[in-house]
């Protein structure tokens, strides 16, 4: 159970990626510059959500199961 509720996360994760980066590159080229920022930042934030969720499966496995 554990584990597809993992997969479901990154599954998620990857998705949002994605879809954050799809949005970000269309509009007009005002609308372009003014997210760049916004998208780079939120690529951090998943990123940053990639390392913990992977490392929480980690811990899971590694003391709970």
């Amino acid at each position: 159970m554990m584990v597809a509720l993992g997969i479901l996360s990154i599954i998620i994760l990857v998705g949002g990626l994605f879809v954050t980066i799809q949005v970000a590159g269309s509009g007009d080229k005002k609308y372009r510059e003014e997210t760049k920022g916004n998208v780079r930042r939120l690529s951090f934030i998943y990123a940053a959500l990639f390392v913990v969720i992977i490392a929480g499966f980690f811990v899971y496995l590694r003391w709970f199961v």
